[in-house]
């Protein structure tokens, strides 16, 4: 999995980078009135100084965000990012504080 995550992070925004596997989760949320999505996701982060270049065939938007920010959005429109990424933020957050250069709590 670590070498396809490390192809599509180039494929999809243009980088190159150490990737690190923080962990692993499953999730199941309904999907519109169609089904369900039932799925595994590795979450991984990396440190790089260079600017994405988002392929515009896999990425319709990019934009920068703080984390304080990010958890406003999460309270108080928590339907306009994917369940899964609602899912893994506040573990991301909280215990992968330093991988992601935040302060400590």
């Amino acid at each position: 999995m670590g070498e396809a995550t490390v192809r599509r992070l180039e494929q999809e925004l243009g980088l190159a980078t150490t990737l690190h596997h923080l962990y692993t989760f499953r999730y199941q949320v309904p999907y519109l009135d169609l089904g369900s999505e039932n799925e595994m996701c590795w979450v991984y982060a990396g440190l790089c100084d260079e600017e994405p270049r988002p392929n515009g065939r896999e990425i319709a938007e990019t934009r920068w965000i703080t984390a304080d920010a990010l958890d406003h959005e999460l309270r108080e429109q928590p339907d306009s990012l994917t369940p899964w990424f609602t899912m893994e933020w506040p573990e991301v957050r909280t215990e992968y504080r330093r991988v992601l250069g935040l302060p400590s709590l």
